[in-house]
């Protein structure tokens, strides 16, 4: 297996212009797809407030503008086409009313081994972070056409945020060897981020976002992963990347997530209190307020803690898991209840073992005096090569 050194080198080479058209494709996985590694978990229910309306004209809720675009047209709009649409914008606005919606449309597909129909089922059950299901589907369409590039990065991203590194790998080499040098080399900036290598992936990133000028989805997505990349090495330009990034797109949750969580990272809590100040209402978004709020000694800290909680409540009332991960983080930091915190995060670390569900594993482990949980996942994560640095003791 070559290095990830190797496999850099290779991706740095070829024809310009032919790898700018290329580009282009990879807007929709890059931002959509690639957004549960380096920017996980926030792919979450943005949901109203209960309200029992009073009369007919009672407004419900005021969707955000180019809803209406999403909405079931006369014209006819092919069903991926829409379905691609619904869960672009569920990815950047944190709306999983929109995943839903395209869960349903895609329940309304013919069932076959069409490999664009299993790639939008694949992607719609990573969106529910249903990685099982996901790499089932995305396993048989590569089976049957291994060159299917949108297939083999989605699946090698899924290996990441599973802490499978070495799977994820060979999903970038075999990339690499296909000659497909933009989407090794999307791969390649999340596995070296991922292992801790941060001026090797800080470089990579650096190059792919000259390639992306003039494509702003893709720019807002590099920018964000360049600002997290910096946030993790103490990098004094930290803010410079992430601005940039909202500039091109202010109400992205990803993008808010992870600058949010750098700032709370430096001990910048009223930082984050004016980023997320006029932010979506998401349950993601809501809890960093919450976090922030509660360092930062905030008059309403107690308020926000506790419709956090109301949150987590109502979810498990309907029969519906709250993501583990921001649910034990609720209590472990807000509750300082670090057996439950830690029961959830052991939970958690059976799907999900991203940067921060290690740290945050971690962090419970230690609180909860559980030196064997602290060792073991240590071991873990020496077996992967990974470098915990900031994360855990």
């Amino acid at each position: 297996m070559r290095s990830s050194g190797d496999l850099l080198d290779a991706v740095t080479t070829g024809d310009v212009p032919r790898r700018r058209r290329f580009f282009a494709s990879l807007v929709f996985r890059a931002a959509c797809m690639i957004g549960t590694c380096a920017i996980a978990g926030v792919v979450l229910a943005g949901r109203p407030p209960l309200i029992v309306p009073t009369s007919p004209t009672t407004v419900l809720e005021r969707l955000p503008r180019g809803y209406a675009a999403l909405m079931p047209s006369t014209t006819a709009v092919p069903p991926l086409q829409q379905i691609q649409s619904l869960l672009r914008t569920a990815a950047r606005s944190g709306d999983a009313r929109l995943a839903a919606r395209a869960e349903a449309l895609l329940a309304q597909l013919p069932d076959g081994t069409s490999a664009d129909v299993m790639k939008a089922r694949a992607f719609s059950a990573q969106h529910r972070h249903d990685f099982a299901t996901a790499l089932r589907l995305l396993d048989r369409v590569l089976a049957q056409f291994p060159g299917d590039v949108e297939a083999r990065l989605s699946r090698a991203h899924i290996q990441l945020v599973q802490g499978r590194l070495d799977l994820a790998r060979s999903d970038c080499g075999a990339l690499t060897l296909g000659m497909q040098a933009d989407a090794a080399a999307l791969c390649l900036v999340a596995l070296t981020l991922r292992r801790g290598d941060l001026l090797q992936a800080a470089g990579l990133a650096d190059r792919l976002i000259d390639e992306a000028v003039s494509d702003p989805d893709l720019l807002a997505y590099l920018l964000a992963l360049r600002g997290e990349i910096a946030g993790r090495a103490g990098d004094a330009g930290m803010d410079r990347w992430f601005t940039k990034a909202l500039a091109i797109a202010p109400d992205d949750v990803r993008t808010l997530a992870a600058y949010a969580r750098a700032l709370h990272a430096r001990g910048r809590d009223r930082d984050v209190l004016a980023l997320l100040s006029s932010a979506p209402v998401t349950d993601g978004l809501a809890l960093q307020r919450a976090l922030a709020a509660h360092a930062a000694g905030a008059p309403d800290a107690t308020i926000l803690t506790d419709a956090q909680g109301r949150r987590y409540a109502l979810a498990h009332e309907v029969g519906t898991q709250p993501e583990l991960r921001d649910e034990a983080e609720y209590l472990l930091t807000l509750r300082g209840d670090a057996g439950g915190a830690l029961a959830l995060a052991q939970r958690n670390f059976m799907n999900q073992r991203d940067y921060e569900d290690v740290d945050l594993l971690l962090r419970a482990a230690t609180a909860a005096s559980r030196t064997d949980v602290v060792a073991s996942t240590k071991a873990w994560a020496a077996s992967q090569g990974i470098r915990l640095r900031q994360a855990g003791p």
